[in-house]
Order: structure tokens, then sequence, then C-alpha cells
């Protein structure tokens, strides 16, 4: 499993999610599952010395943990893996921490934090973490919220702003009795291969789940995400579109100029026998070749930039101390890139069109021209 979360996820009531072995075992044979973890989780206050903040308490199997390899590369992960994911959640002047071990996760109340959430709160592995969650208990003194005292194990870096400051992870069976839920959970994670299909998964798990609960897809639990993605890729293609008519106007003219100053070329040529269409087709052409050497150089420059848009911005913000891509706004501790092979061909398609079609005024005003006049002129 290399994601932190599921593709699919199981939601139980307000009581929670009985995660039984019968249920996990007819989930797990829906085709195309990988595993199906139960997990527990709730909103709680994390408090260190005189710094408190609310963060999401996740409990989890050790062994699941363990598998997760965005939350478990940085401390136990191989070492080419384990400095790449330090190095998301590293910073100009960061002196070397100890990010823990993973040995001793579930032996007792232990939790693993996210390497912005030990910077905000100031801990370090083996400081101790009280957590206090809102589900109550009587006492003798009355109704008191429940807290515990945790001891901090490990340090995790997963490169997304949100699990690394906002997220909490202890074992299972520590964060049931916390929040109150029994033996019960409050998701099921169902993780999919990559060749399963998200639709047809999600409804074959939802009748192996029945009434017990609702499946939900990843697209739903980060719906505002996707929305915002959605939104700015709308706005790049309409800013890309309008360059591509700049550039289009930049042709017209160019080629205007040039049929200005090569008139008496042009009538030298029609009085050698070049008929109209030979013209136009000549300038088509021009106009063609001037889109065409432009949209090369514009594709093979963007796909550079793209591939190494990462070393780009670092060199950028370390160079002039620019911020231009805030984390804590984009949830990304570093700037992804993915090239649409499809979309760029059809980027590139287009602006041929357009050069295509602002070579058409030009040509024809060429087409015309009366070689009489064109000689007399000169």
């Amino acid at each position: 499993m290399s994601s932190i979360s599921g593709q699919l996820g199981v939601q139980g009531n307000r009581g929670g999610l009985d995660a039984t072995p019968d249920l996990l075992a007819r989930i797990k044979a829906v085709p195309g599952v990988t595993s199906a973890t139960p997990s527990a989780e709730g909103q709680v206050m994390a408090v260190a010395g005189d710094r408190v903040r609310g963060v999401l308490l996740r409990g989890m199997n050790p062994d699941d943990f363990r598998a997760r390899t965005p939350l478990a590369a940085a401390i136990d992960g191989p070492a080419g893996l384990r400095e790449r994911y330090r190095g998301l959640c590293r910073s100009d002047g960061d002196k070397p921490i100890d990010w823990g071990t993973l040995k001793g996760f579930g032996d007792d109340f232990t939790v693993a934090i996210g390497r912005r959430f030990a910077d905000l709160m100031g801990l370090k592995v083996g400081d101790r973490l009280q957590l206090v969650s809102p589900v109550s208990v009587a006492t003798p003194l009355g109704v008191m919220p429940r807290s515990a005292s945790t001891r901090v194990s490990a340090i995790f870096c997963a490169g997304m702003y949100d699990y690394d400051a906002n997220f909490v992870y202890a074992p299972m069976i520590d964060v049931q009795r916390m929040l109150d839920l029994g033996n019960k959970a409050t998701t099921i994670e169902v993780f999919l291969d990559d060749t399963a299909s998200l639709g047809t998964a999600r409804r074959l798990v939802t009748q192996a789940v029945g009434l017990q609960g609702w499946v939900f897809d990843w697209y739903q639990a980060n719906a505002g995400f996707f929305s915002a993605i959605q939104a700015q890729t709308n706005v790049m293609f309409l800013v890309l579109t309008m360059i591509v008519l700049v550039a289009a106007f930049n042709i017209v003219s160019s080629l205007v100029m040039l049929v200005r100053t090569k008139t008496a070329d042009i009538a030298i040529l029609r009085t050698m026998g070049a008929t109209r269409g030979a013209i136009l087709r000549l300038f088509l052409l021009d106009g063609l070749a001037i889109g065409g050497v432009g949209i090369a150089i514009g594709v093979a420059g963007g796909l550079a930039f793209a591939l190494n848009i990462e070393a780009i911005r670092q060199w950028l913000q370390h160079t002039f101390g620019l911020v231009l891509f805030d984390e804590t706004l984009y949830l990304l501790a570093e700037m992804p890139s993915h090239i649409e092979w499809q979309e760029v061909a059809g980027i590139a398609g287009m602006a041929l069109v357009f050069a295509l079609a602002a070579a058409l005024y030009p040509a024809a005003r060429a087409s015309r021209f009366d070689p009489v006049e064109g000689l007399r002129r000169e």
C-alpha cells in the first residue's frame, strides 16, 4: 500500500462500525480489492506545555501503520526512500532530528506525529503529549473529558501539510478506549489495485457492506480539493487560449507587413506566371512555418519546465527568498507535475490551427494583389 488512505472508505454510524472478520472478508473478496483495514478516529485536543492544538487522532493496528509507505518511510523506510520523505519536510537551516522508530509502536499508548505538528508544538521523540477527548467520563468529581498522557515514539513526514500538521496516529485499541468506541471502528479503508475500476469496485463493496455502513470514494472525501484544482485548470486553459490568440495576432501583423514590403516581389512572381492560388499557398505556408517553429520551441520548453518544475522552484526560493508554493495553502510539500500528452497535443494542434487562421487574411490579400499596381509602386 503506497498511499495514506484507501481509494474507498466504509463509514459507520455515530456509534461506530463493527468491523468483524466476516465483514472484512466480504470486502476483500471483491475483485480489485487488495486490502481492507479498520481505523478509529476522532477530533481531540493536544496539549504540550503551554501549547494547545486541535488534531485528528487516528487509531490503526501497528502492522497496518507500518505498511503505509508515506507514513512509515521517513521513520523506518529503506535508506533512499527514507531520505526522500524526510527531505519533503526539511527547511533551510534545519538541524538533524530524531525521527524515532516504530519498533515499540503499539506496546503502550505511544503516538506518531507529523513533522509540522512537532514543530508547531515544540515536540521531539520521547516527549509527553496530553490528549483530551470530547467524550466525557463520570468521576467522583463529576463528569470530566477523557484524557491520556502519551509518549511520542516517532515523527513522520507524508509530504502533505494537512497530514503532517493535523494528524496524530496511535494504536487502535488505545484510540477506541479514548473515544469510547468499545471494539468498533469508525472507518474501514479499502485499497484497490491499479487496474480496478473505482466505480465498479464501489458498487460491489456497497453490496458487500449492505446496511452496516455507507461507502464513499476518495473523490468525495476530498471534494473541496478537487474542485479547487478543476477551477484552476479551467482558468489556466482560458489563459493559455488568450496567449495563443495574442500570438496569432502577432502572426497577422507580421505577415501583413511582409506583404507590404514584398509588393514588387509578388508582382514579379505574378508576371512570371504564378497564380493567385500559388501566392495564397505561399503565404499560408509562411504562417504555418512561423507557427510551427513557435509551437515546437514552446512545447520543448514547456516539457522541460514541467519535468524540472520542483528543482526550478527550489532554486528560485533559495536564490530570491520567494514563496512560490505555500504548503499551508496547497497542502503539499512539493510542487507536483504530471504531463498529459493528450492535452499537450490538443493545445499544440489548437495553436497550429490559430496560426493557419491568422495567415488567411494576409495570404488572401497578397493573392488579390494587382501585379501592374505592384510594379508601378516599385
